[in-house]
């Protein structure tokens, strides 16, 4: 009979892990990480959407042990201590899920799944059937005719004809099978060398454990094992605790306390929908449709300190995009829409392009109108492409949030939320399902006047509200002049660098896409053969694990929720030991080198210019580095010969050389003139190998006796340091014993004692202020950095004095490429600035002009800051990358 009622019972700390590893990177303006969280109300919203429960309860872990933990006291032992960046989103995982309605349920001593299983055995029946949200495996056992699991990650829902598929045995017989083959991710031992093929044949054979013991002699050596471990995994149905189905009723969210958390967590889209909040009058904003509208209009912007421009256009690409409407905003709640591209329904009408743009060509020119906008560098490319050119200052929104702090998200909508209390438009709910700008849906050009005329007037709107509010927090902050004298500046060098693009030959990528592919089906062979013959899908985690740890029985398995892990530090233990794990490494990287650059770049090259223009970011990475993206060009790798024929593909017209100038070491110079340290000073003023020299303090031998191996480990100690690095990462990355690189860490502060007594200046600092800052004031917020828990803690130090270094350097080669792009075109007005890259800048330039546009590069790089030691550039050219010095290096493993 079928079920009239259903109750989900949801596994909590299964979805929240779920949600942490399926969402990455989102975080507060305050650094607070989200993702879980975001993810957590994502799922939890469709659950009540999709599956419209009459019940519904999310059940929790408690910290307390359990019953568990006293039959066996290594049970979870080798449990991994959950990542930073969810520990700190634990305390509001609970609040979160009770503000959106949902009841919770937890009890001390006992494990969720003990809670799931007595809930199910006690309610489901005829009238009402259960359905657990999981994707642990243990809960099978508990399903039945009236019980089924859903997991919703993998869309699967989980029957007793699914559990007999999986386990190879009936839903009651699961405890059978998982006492013998154990868990490694709870650290249940199992019966030594039976594995689940093995536990289900035996199974299947017997019927059950005592009867396994009774008649296999191998079983029977470890009956004490076997029966523990089929307690240990046996969910207890019979917890002590009162529930009724009207507590577990979910209700609608309370909207106070839903604006409140949501707001403090910055989830704008989901305040929309969760809790929304008014919008701005917009009593004020108006089409304009005919030129005398338009000639006030621009009358009265000519006579503003300052307006915000915003344009609505068909793609994302400055290349490609069209414009199809501008919108300026005079006064906060005083915004205008013009539109010049759409395509109009009946009675509409529109003024021309040339008309709007002649108007708009004498405003950008005045030196005494002040643009403001959001994402400036999209619109000003656009405009300069078609021969518009802002000359007054600019003020930039997303650029001016991000100083404030780097570790926030800075899209309107959240901006909006956060500053003004102010939920936007979204078209997905206000324009029929059309999406922002950029998505792949009906272009903005078809959308109704009416309805362009609200979202893109508000968009300016937003813009000018936030620049006003902004102006004063900068101030406050201190960092009015590195937004004014550097950010805003280097806006528009950006802007022409993206505008330039880079040339590549696709006919390279072409051959060495046939090469690589060549390479991985012999390694596709060469795996197969090291797995016993077993043919497997390479790219698949799970099927490699079993491989790896079920029918190779390597060592070191480590479980997840999914399966075994086969992350790159486990191959690289594995790889020790068998040749196989080290066949993956290799495919893995060719296979990514592939898909990343060789087929993907040539897709990306832009069809009118024959070029390919990156993005570089301003507001990404949290030091103040530049960021390159749509593609990431920052990350081609150096050392390989592979990376090194992919760099081929990258060249210049005929009559062109490339030319890279690279800061040698600025981050290691940037810590002596911070640091004072006298040795590293002396070291630099010398002109001496500094890596040389700290390998020397390393292993006690003169400079000129240590060996190049020595060196190489004195380098990777030199950056260890400004990353921050413990001696467990450091010993991991040398492939030492953790006490050999802790006595290489205490002989460093030993050769450079000041960079110790910096350091914890730095940190002192950090710990009274929550900030750090870089010698030119761009500002970090570290909130972490008192946090109880010490890993927390410690990984806040870590970024707060990796900061110091990478901001700082970040900083100087910003001021060189300014100073650079400001008189170039006078020395050589062919010479383009293509790539930033990290601590490099790669030109093109006419082959007649290298000498003195390499000697005019390498004089302002030099002197764009003035330190206590010099600074030195390197340089190389050639006809395409390879020829370069460290063109594109693989960056070392930062704190960002």
């Amino acid at each position: 009979m079928k079920a009239s009622k259903t109750l989900y019972l949801v596994d909590g700390a299964n979805m929240v892990f779920r949600a942490f590893y399926a969402i990455r990177g989102l975080s507060t303006s305050k650094g607070l990480p989200t993702n879980a969280l975001y993810g957590l109300t994502q799922m939890l919203l469709a659950l009540k959407r999709d599956e419209k429960p009459d019940y519904l309860v999310v059940v929790f872990d408690t910290k307390e042990p359990t019953f568990r933990d006293e039959l066996y006291a290594a049970y979870k032992a080798n449990r991994k201590e959950p990542p930073d960046d969810l520990v700190l989103q634990f305390p509001y995982v609970k609040p979160l899920v009770e503000v959106l309605g949902i009841p919770t349920l937890e009890k001390p001593g006992f494990e969720a799944d003990d809670l799931i299983g007595t809930i199910a055995k006690r309610l489901a029946s005829d009238g009402l059937h259960v359905v657990i949200v999981s994707g642990d495996k243990d809960l099978m056992q508990l399903v039945n005719d009236h019980v089924s699991i859903l997991d919703t990650m993998k869309k699967e829902r989980i029957g007793p004809a699914e559990v007999e598929k999986k386990f190879g045995v009936p839903p009651e017989k699961v405890i059978e099978v998982l006492g013998l083959m154990g868990d490694s991710s709870d650290n249940i031992p199992g019966v030594p060398g039976v594995g689940p093929k093995t536990a289900t044949k035996l199974i299947q054979a017997y019927g059950s454990i005592e009867n396994v013991i009774a008649n296999v002699e191998k079983i029977k050596e470890h009956t004490k094992l076997a029966r523990l471990s089929r307690q240990l995994v046996t969910i207890d149905t019979a917890v002590p605790i009162t529930i009724t189905l009207d507590g577990l009723v979910a209700t609608s969210p309370d909207q106070t306390r839903a604006r409140q958390l949501l707001t403090e967590l910055e989830f704008t889209k989901l305040l929309g929908e969760i809790a929304p909040s008014g919008t701005l009058s917009r009593a004020d904003y108006r089409l304009i449709q005919d030129e005398k509208e338009c000639d006030i209009l621009f009358e009265r912007a000519h006579k503003c300190e300052r307006c915000s421009l915003d344009l609505e256009t068909t793609s994302l690409s400055i290349i490609d995009a069209d414009i199809v409407g501008i919108s300026i905003a005079l006064a906060p709640g005083e915004a205008f829409y013009v539109p010049v591209g759409h395509q109009l329904e009946l009675g509409e009408r529109q003024l021309s392009k040339a008309y709007v743009f002649e108007k708009l060509a004498q405003l950008l020119q005045s030196t005494t109108v002040e643009i403001v906008g959001q994402n400036l560098k999209y619109d000003l490319a656009i405009l300069k492409r078609m021969g518009l050119q802002a000359q007054g200052k600019l003020f930039d929104t997303m650029i001016a949030s991000y100083l404030l702090n780097s570790s926030g998200q800075h899209n309107l909508d959240v901006l909006s939320e956060l500053y003004l209390g102010h939920t936007t438009r979204l078209r997905s709910s206000s324009y029929g399902g059309q999406a922002r700008k950029g998505k792949k849906q009906v272009t903005f050009d078809r959308v109704p006047l009416d309805r362009a005329r609200d979202y893109a007037a508000e968009d300016a709107d937003v813009a000018l509200q936030l620049a006003d509010l902004f102006r004063g927090k900068l101030a406050e902050a201190g960092l009015k002049t590195i937004f004014e004298d550097l950010e805003m500046p280097l806006l528009r060098v950006l802007m022409d660098m993206e505008l330039a693009g880079v040339l590549i030959d696709a006919s390279i990528l072409k051959k060495l896409s046939d090469v690589f592919g060549e390479k991985l089906h012999h390694l596709e062979k060469d795996i197969a053969q090291a797995a016993g013959g077993a043919i497997f899908n390479i790219n698949s985690p799970k099927q490699l694990g079993d491989v790896l740890f079920g029918k190779l029985q390597l060592p070191g398995a480590r479980k997840t929720k999914t399966g075994f892990s086969t992350s790159q530090d486990v191959l690289e233990e594995l790889a020790l030991t068998h040749p196989l794990p080290n066949l993956i490494l290799e495919y893995r990287s060719l296979s990514k080198l592939k898909s990343t650059y060789i087929d993907a770049l040539p897709e990306l090259i832009n069809k009118k210019t024959g070029r390919l223009h990156t993005s570089f970011n301003q507001t990404v990475a949290a030091t103040g580095r530049l960021s390159s993206s749509d593609p990431n060009l920052q990350n081609i790798p150096i050392r390989r010969e592979e990376g090194k024929e992919i760099r081929r593909a990258f060249v210049v017209p005929a009559g062109f050389v490339l030319l890279d100038c690279d800061y040698s070491q600025i981050e290691l110079r940037v810590l002596a003139h911070l640091s004072r340290d006298e040795t590293l000073l002396d070291a630099y003023a010398r002109g001496l190998d500094v890596h040389a020299a700290t390998a020397s303090g390393i292993f006690g031998c003169p400079v000129d006796r240590v060996t190049g191996q020595q060196r190489a480990v004195g380098k990777t100690v030199n950056f260890a340091t400004i990353y921050g690095q413990s001696a467990f990462g450091l010993s991991q990355q040398l492939g030492i014993d953790p006490k050999e690189a802790a006595s290489y860490i205490e002989r460093y502060f030993k050769k450079f004692p000041r960079v110790s007594a910096y350091r914890d200046d730095v940190l002192k600092r950090a710990r009274k202020e929550g900030m750090v800052t870089t010698l030119f004031g761009r500002r970090r917020l570290v909130p972490d950095i008192n946090a109880p828990h010490p890993q927390v803690r410690q990984a806040a130090e870590r970024v707060a004095f990796n900061t110091v270094f990478q901001g700082t350097a970040a900083d100087i080669i910003k001021r060189a490429m300014m100073a650079i792009h400001a008189d170039l075109p006078k020395l050589s007005s062919r010479t383009k600035m293509i790539l930033s890259v990290h601590d490099e800048l790669v030109f093109e330039v006419p082959e007649v002009d290298v000498e003195k546009v390499t000697s005019f590069v390498v004089e302002k790089m030099t002197a764009a800051a003035v330190l206590d030691v010099p600074l030195v550039v390197d340089v190389g050219t050639g006809p395409t990358s390879v020829k370069t010095i460290e063109f594109w290096v693989n960056p070392v493993t930062t704190t960002e």
